[in-house]
């Protein structure tokens, strides 16, 4: 596939990508079609569900848990 604004070609892969959400940073192993040597990728609707599901856990950590409250996915609701 080939990157339609840089013209970059993008192979399928799966790559450590920082996200932030409400203040939160939080990674994910994300998949998606990368150039060689960038992280300026593709995504599918298939690959978006993986930070979705985390965002729904940091949704309810905000609901759920007063800002006191130590959190971190091993406590969080099961995605």
């Amino acid at each position: 596939m080939i990157h339609p604004e840089t013209g970059e070609i993008l192979r399928r892969d799966i790559r450590t990508i920082e996200f932030s959400f409400k203040g939160e940073k939080f990674t994910v192993d994300m998949p998606g079609r990368y150039p060689a040597d960038n992280d300026n990728g593709i995504f599918s609707q298939e690959d978006l569900k993986i930070p979705g599901k985390v965002i729904k856990c940091i949704k309810a950590r905000h609901k759920n848990f007063s800002r006191n409250d130590e959190f971190n996915f091993s406590n969080a609701a099961v995605i």
